[in-house]
């Protein structure tokens, strides 16, 4: 089994519930190592709410992780990250858990690792042809199909067992009447109890400007996370 990237542990933002109202979701994440480089990841997400007449299961996505510079530990590190993403049902693309066509994308990811900090940056593209003979949840809004995104991470080593992380972002709006750029900001807390478990929670809001994304009164669209990472041979 080849050996993970430790960059795998900063929360990003990613697949979006789209729909109105309150979600709560579990995304899970297989990966494996199938050389000391690559990683193939497999991501569904079930979903508690919304529910409705489909399968609470959704956002089939395959990722492959190749690192063609560094070691994944130390010093600079560079890697690319092909992604597809299965279609939905169009009963889930109008919940807003899904998209009812084909999704692809390729992401950059930069790290820099030392002793007492990690720098993460990610840039990447991502095709979201919506199904255009059904509303994406609930809205018939017009969608943009071309869709990036770019971010940057500091991760501050307070010891061997936590981390604090700052993840800063500008992601593509997909919703065509809306401006068309949305800022993020979020913060995560990382325990590693034992060498092979990691435990995070992170908070992230989405605004069209940061000053809104990190805490300014305006509207905005909030994600808290709890996530937990086992790995075993």
């Amino acid at each position: 089994m080849g050996k993970s990237d430790a960059n795998s542990a900063v929360v990003t933002s990613g697949e979006d519930y789209q729909g109105s109202g309150n979600a709560r979701a579990f995304p899970f994440t297989f990966s494996r190592g199938l050389t000391d480089n690559i990683d193939l990841q497999f991501a569904p997400t079930y979903y508690l709410q919304p529910t409705g007449s489909y399968s609470r299961v959704s956002n089939y996505t395959l990722n492959l992780k190749w690192r063609f510079y560094g070691d994944g530990e130390t010093g600079l590190n560079l890697a690319l990250r092909p992604q597809l993403i299965a279609p939905a049902s169009s009963s889930q693309q109008e919940a807003g858990i899904g998209n009812a066509r084909f999704n692809y994308g390729l992401n950059l990811i930069a790290s820099q690792f030392s002793e007492n900090y990690e720098l993460h940056f990610n840039a990447g593209y991502s095709s979201a042809p919506y199904n255009n003979a059904y509303s994406v949840g609930l809205s018939t809004d017009a969608r943009r199909t071309n869709l990036y995104a770019v971010s940057i991470a500091p991760v501050w080593i307070i010891s061997p067992q936590w981390k604090l992380a700052l993840d800063v972002g500008v992601n593509t709006n997909p919703n065509m009447p809306d401006p068309t750029l949305t800022r993020y900001g979020l913060i995560a807390l990382l325990y590693y109890p034992v060498k092979d478990l990691d435990v995070a929670v992170s908070y992230q809001r989405n605004a069209s400007t940061f000053d809104v994304a990190f805490g300014a009164t305006g509207p905005y669209v909030s994600r808290m996370q709890i996530g937990v990472t086992y790995r075993f041979d």
